[in-house]
């Protein structure tokens, strides 16, 4: 989480947003918005909430998606029925 937190921050600075602007848009208090910025500690919401202003969203959605990890393909696969048969009155 220190990591993160410690990547945000950077992302944070990249963009030239200041703590309290940051904390205005993602709908947050300073502190609320420091605490995980500086000590990796907070909610997950709000890690999503300063994740999606500083344009990260996307990319959390993306990393914890099953299917991008092989055992989340190969059960997939797995689970997808080999056949779909129509039932009475169904299809044609």
């Amino acid at each position: 989480m220190r990591e993160v937190a410690s990547n945000l921050d950077l992302a944070r600075r990249q963009q030239r947003i200041t703590v309290e602007l940051l904390a205005n848009r993602a709908n947050l208090s300073e502190p609320t918005v420091s605490k995980p910025l500086n000590k990796g500690v907070g909610s997950f919401e709000n890690f999503l909430r300063v994740a999606r202003v500083l344009g990260f969203l996307d990319g959390v959605v993306e990393a914890t998606d099953p299917l991008n990890t092989g055992i989340g393909r190969i059960r997939a696969e797995e689970d997808a029925p080999k056949r779909v048969r129509l039932g009475k009155g169904g299809g044609r």
